[in-house]
């Protein structure tokens, strides 16, 4: 749904959103995750002057692989979000950032995709390394068996580094 800046009330909007995961997934490529349910989100959008603040929260299910075990497994996602979009931009002139700069995402074109505010809070929030399982044990470093099925047919002296062979008769004291 596009969002008119100019267009959005004194009073602001209250949008209720169901949209269905392929049309987001659509806005970009080669995403690391897939989108198996709608997304369902609620957007309350105010403009002050040049300013848009767009508060909200989403609710999805998605598709991750874990990063221990390389398996496929569903995530629920269900997070609050707020956001500030500005319309002018300070002029061309090269400036160091400040953290509040972070904060402020800039408009062109006076509209606003709430799909492309969705994926972008999605992308987000899912966790920098997904794991199936809190104890997921991962895959074997020797024989990429997968640890969570049971123990693999490595030998344990096998698995010790040659660097560090030394190491393993050392006694402290």
């Amino acid at each position: 749904m596009i969002i008119r800046i100019d267009d959005i009330p004194e009073e602001g909007l209250s949008l209720d959103i169901d949209e269905e995961g392929a049309e987001l997934e659509k806005l970009a490529e080669g995403l690391d995750f897939s989108i198996l349910s709608p997304v369902r989100a609620h957007l309350d959008v105010t403009a002050t002057g040049s300013d848009v603040f767009v508060r909200g929260s989403l609710d999805s299910r998605l598709r991750l692989v874990c990063s221990r075990c390389l398996k496929e497994f569903e995530y629920a996602l269900k997070t609050p979000f707020s956001l500030l979009f500005s319309k002018e931009r300070e002029g061309g002139r090269e400036k160091e950032l400040t953290t509040s700069d972070m904060e402020v995402n800039y408009v062109e074109g006076g509209e606003l995709d709430t799909n492309e505010i969705l994926l972008a809070q999605i992308a987000l929030e899912i966790p920098i390394k997904p794991l199936c399982v809190e104890g997921c044990e991962g895959l074997c470093p020797h024989c990429g068996a997968d640890l969570n099925d049971g123990p693999c047919g490595c030998k344990t002296e096998e698995r010790t580094d040659p660097r560090f062979a030394k190491l393993k008769d050392f006694k402290v004291e």
